[in-house]
């Protein structure tokens, strides 16, 4: 599953507003907007830090290592992808 897919379906899960999830990220000093999350879930914005993924998956219920990799596989090319796991 690509990275919107997976935080679409951790928001979805979770029952949670995009409003609302922006808060309890704002308790853990991390401040989003809500255009943003909505963006990134929706694939028309990048996904976030590391730091903010790792908060993310917390709060929806979602693997933080799936959601991770997801985010770094968005970033890097599919041949770059593929020399990871042949090295790793």
């Amino acid at each position: 599953m690509n990275y919107a897919d997976l935080l679409r379906e951790g928001i979805k899960s979770a029952d949670l507003s995009l409003a609302q999830i922006c808060r309890r990220l704002k308790n853990k000093g991390i401040n989003m907007d809500r255009s943003i999350l909505s963006k990134m879930q929706n694939g028309k914005f990048p996904p976030a830090k590391d730091e903010v993924n790792i908060a993310l998956a917390e709060l929806l219920g979602i693997d933080d290592g799936e959601l991770r990799v997801a985010a770094v596989k968005h970033i890097i090319s599919p041949e770059l992808v593929k020399l990871i796991k042949k090295v790793g």
